[in-house]
């Protein structure tokens, strides 16, 4: 469910309106976060170290309340009681196959949930159905993980689709994890609005998804 939110008395309302005439006010930060615990429980159980983390973002999404806002099909600035997630799946013989994944607070149903998503993959299809899917009901409650756990980074330029048209919805890419001392560490990158997330908020988000992790 989505709540509309009146500007007027929004506390972020001189935020929202000074970023109003930039040509983008879409921030990109890339940092490390602590998997130490997570990495190691995944290896030990010999489960799946994507479903973990990508749990733990859903969830830091859903609980630090400024990573919910965004904007309708019609302009309006809105927060939505949950997020999901849409990420991408390799499919053998393809390339990749987008799926939507709702938000469980209980990371075992969200597991489950999960994994039988990943296993019901149809064999064919648009590849970017789902992105397109949400772009057509103009409910952004979503935000996409992009995961390359073969690849370790320090930064990425977000792609645009094109000048006027900004993203509708934080994109975050996760990367490979690595030793650093004696822990495991991973870069996750993102793109979100500075019309709605501040530093403090982001500091948050990753915080949170570092506690989940533990």
């Amino acid at each position: 469910m989505k709540h509309i939110i009146d500007i007027s008395t929004w506390e972020r309302r001189q935020n929202y309106e000074f970023f109003q005439g930039f040509l983008s006010s879409w921030m990109c930060i890339t940092t490390e976060v602590d998997c130490t615990s997570a990495f190691a429980e995944a290896k030990t159980n010999h489960t799946s170290f994507f479903i973990r983390y990508l749990w733990a973002v859903l969830r830091a999404t859903n609980e630090v309340k400024e990573m919910r806002f965004r904007k309708d099909k019609d302009g309006r600035v809105c927060m939505y009681d949950t997020i999901d997630v849409i990420t991408p799946i390799n499919v053998p013989g393809r390339t990749f196959y987008t799926v939507r994944v709702p938000y469980v607070a209980d990371y075992q149903a969200f597991y489950r949930q999960t994994s039988e998503i990943i296993s019901n993959i149809p064999a064919d299809g648009d590849p970017y159905g789902t992105d397109k899917s949400v772009f057509e009901q103009g409910d952004h409650d979503v935000i996409t993980v992009s995961a390359v756990p073969d690849l370790f980074f320090t930064s990425i330029v977000p792609t645009l689709q094109k000048p006027g048209l900004p993203q509708c919805w934080p994109l975050l890419n996760i990367g490979k994890a690595v030793v650093r001392g004696d822990r495991w560490v991973m870069p996750i990158f993102i793109t979100v609005s500075h019309e709605f997330v501040d530093g403090e908020h982001l500091a948050q988000f990753f915080n949170k998804i570092e506690e989940v992790l533990k």
